[in-house]
């Protein structure tokens, strides 16, 4: 028959905290013939507290902890007993699943069995029960001096006094295990911050959480892997080079020999599919995408520096393994630890401990990482150089052509069931420079509302919107009609050679009034050519900050190379007015900066104006045409009245002159509204008012005299 005493016998109310805390006590008063009256205190409050509570109830237990560590050497003498005689008895309890994880860990990094007990008091003080009970007592207050303080954090210090009697190991020997050099530094698992806090990735708390028996270690670390995309590797075709060198650098990064720091990144505006593209493209290079830093191990919102270190993580855990690599999104958020940056006033934000600690941890985590990483990133000018120069690739995703987002539109709108055709999809890539972020968002719009096409128009019309990626139509522009245009030169004939020829380097200024025709020629010829336009106002290119109007002007040339299309600079004079008149240096650069470009540009390129007389004397010579459009004669005012209105013109629009192809399509729109478009005798007079009250015409007198009749 079996005792209380009987170390066979095990209470069912006993776990493996229990056992934890009994070693951890036995530790401490290993070795102390008699201790300090602040120590014998505080054992005596641990042991009379809630954590020993089950081991003063439990019948295989009870009759060791009948006493108090007393005052005299022979009380502390029978109490070290008495935790020996329990240390025996259960030590029959089993590993629970956290701590079978521990040494799965371990032997996953080939630690040691010290490392192996620092593990498990860190992951044991983060989880309410005995272990942590225990470790409140004894670690919380307990720092340099001795004082008793409580604290509210539940972090380890290193320099606790306490902490490496618990964990059997001299103070020295803890420092080193703790050091960033060794095995558990190098390997992630630990990390002491300057005021000697001892902080894990908290996604080990996934080890104590997660209740799955048969869940591997590795696996519970690194998650279920990277979301699934609907994109295909077709759907970024129009990368062209880009996407192959994408792909021929992750295929190499697994063949052969594994190079260490290989980093990728993809950086541009939110929206334009970079998470996407990895995804794609590490599925067509049949790799397996890994996500890290995307929450915390409890699923919220992990800090910056959380990220990283379960990055670092993330690569030893894969280090071997040549199937995987790592997405690390939002790298902006990294870098600047969450907070605000503003790159334009202060230069690129640089990543810094809590007292301005040095970057050379996160160049050494970009060296030296075993496994690919795939970084991304809106904004590349906030990142510093010296991250930006550890990159192995980096490609800069902009928004696709036009005949690209038709066909991301076409392809989304019949994933989602919305029926519509090419034409429509042609329409809505027109109409909007949405980002295929952005038209995802609106085709689901369009899904939820039962499929339809104008509701998926209307979402994207408020997104776009929202998101300043509207394209409205230029007020007054028509279609062009070569009948209507009033040039130096024959333009169609122009068109014909330059589309006849193989020369793509070329460059034109269109200057005239206002609706003459010329942002309508320039798209006929980009026709012609088989080009798409990409059509740029000044107030596109406009910035408020000094440098930012040159940026911009860069980026719209690099964007037109990239894309193979037609650029278009409209109200050209705003960037290349004259500079003898200039009063500020930045007006000066950013002429300069167009100038520079307009003599590299590979591809067509235009600028309109309605001033050319302002224009940059110097911008003469590099216009390889200049086209002067000017107001309609007689003959051609009547084929418009014709062409516009249905109808013969009276004999009253003869002495009407200036008129515009765009005065036309506005009064027709005016009759439309008031009811006018069956007296033509009240059209001409609307298109009289309509040259009066162009800018810069000489007016009727005001008021009443006025009414006695206007002369042209």
């Amino acid at each position: 028959m079996k005792t209380k005493s009987d170390p066979d016998t095990l209470d069912t109310q006993l776990e493996y905290g229990h056992r934890l805390l009994v070693d951890w006590a036995s530790s401490i008063t290993r070795g102390m013939r008699y201790p300090s009256e602040a120590t014998r205190e505080l054992l005596e409050e641990a042991t009379a507290g809630d954590s020993f509570a089950d081991l003063r109830t439990a019948e295989s237990t009870a009759l060791m902890l009948d006493f108090l560590p007393g005052s005299g050497e022979e009380s502390w003498h029978r109490f070290r007993e008495a935790l020996g005689r329990l240390q025996e008895i259960i030590s029959k309890i089993p590993p629970s699943l956290p701590a079978r994880r521990i040494g799965e860990l371990g032997r996953i990094f080939e630690l040691d069995d010290g490392d192996i007990r620092i593990l498990e008091v860190l992951l044991f003080s983060m989880f309410p029960g005995p272990a942590e009970a225990f470790l409140g007592f004894l670690l919380d207050g307990l720092v340099r001096g001795g004082s008793r303080t409580r604290h509210c954090s539940r972090r380890l210090n290193a320099d606790n006094r306490y902490l490496h009697r618990l964990l059997g190991m001299s103070r020295m020997e803890l420092r080193k295990r703790l050091d960033p050099k060794s095995c558990l530094g190098r390997k992630g698992l630990v990390e002491v911050d300057e005021d000697l806090d001892i902080e894990v990735p908290d996604t080990l708390r996934r080890l104590y959480l997660d209740m799955d028996e048969q869940a591997d270690v590795r696996s519970l670390l690194l998650g279920q892997g990277a979301l699934t995309t609907d994109l295909e590797w077709s759907d970024f075709a129009h990368l062209g080079q880009d996407q192959e060198d994408l792909a021929a650098v992750l295929q190499g990064a697994m063949a052969g020999e594994r190079l260490s720091g290989v980093n990728v990144l993809l950086y541009g505006p939110p929206g334009m599919g970079k998470t996407s593209l990895a995804r794609v493209a590490a599925r067509h290079a049949g790799i397996r995408l890994l996500d890290v830093g995307e929450t915390d191990g409890q699923g919220g919102d992990p800090s910056a520096r959380e990220r990283l270190r379960e990055l670092r993580l993330a690569q030893n855990l894969l280090e071997g393994d040549n199937r995987s690599a790592l997405l690390l999104d939002e790298m902006d958020d990294v870098l600047d630890g969450g907070q605000m940056s503003f790159p334009w006033l202060f230069g690129p934000q640089r990543l810094t401990g809590k007292n301005g600690s040095s970057r050379v941890w996160l160049h050494r985590l970009l060296e030296n990482t075993p496994v690919p990483t795939i970084w991304i990133a809106n904004d590349a000018s906030t990142i510093d150089r010296a991250v930006l120069r550890r990159m192995t690739y980096a490609l800069e995703l902009r928004l696709p052509p036009t005949r690209v987002r038709a066909s991301i539109w076409s392809r989304q709108l019949a994933r989602h069931g919305v029926e519509a055709g090419e034409a429509e999809a042609r329409s809505l890539a027109e109409g909007f420079e949405a980002s295929p972020g952005v038209a995802d968002g609106a085709i689901r719009a369009g899904r939820l509302g039962g499929g339809d096409i104008d509701l998926v128009r209307r979402s994207v019309d408020r997104l776009s919107r929202l998101m300043g990626c509207g394209r409205p139509g230029i007020q007054g522009e028509v279609d062009f009609d070569p009948a209507l245009i009033h040039a130096d030169l024959d333009p169609v004939e122009l068109a014909k050679r330059l589309a006849s020829g193989n020369e793509r380097r070329f460059s034109m200024c269109l200057q005239g009034p206002p609706g003459t025709g010329k942002s309508a020629y320039v798209r006929y010829l980009a026709d012609q050519l088989g080009m798409e336009v990409l059509f740029r106002r000044a107030s596109d290119l406009m910035n408020m900050f000094v440098g930012g109007t040159e940026q911009r002007i860069a980026r719209a040339f690099e964007m037109a190379r990239d894309a193979g299309a037609f650029l278009v600079f409209d109200e050209a004079d705003s960037l290349l007015g004259e500079r003898r008149n200039t009063r500020y240096s930045w007006e000066v650069s950013q002429v300069n900066e167009m100038l520079t470009w307009m003599e590299s540009h590979p591809l067509p390129f235009a600028c309109t104006t309605n001033f050319g007389s302002s224009l940059d004397m110097a911008t003469a010579r590099r216009f390889l045409f200049k086209i002067t459009l000017d107001f309609l004669d007689r003959d051609q005012s009547r084929l418009a009245f014709h062409r516009w209105f249905g109808r013969e013109a009276p004999l009253t629009l003869d002495r009407v002159n200036e008129l515009t192809p765009g005065d036309f399509e506005v009064v027709r729109r005016k009759a439309r509204v008031m009811g006018q478009m069956d007296d033509g005798e009240e059209l001409v007079e609307l298109l009289r008012a309509e040259v009066l009250a162009r800018p810069g015409h000489r007016r009727a007198p005001a008021g009443f005299l006025s009414h006695g009749g206007t002369s042209q």
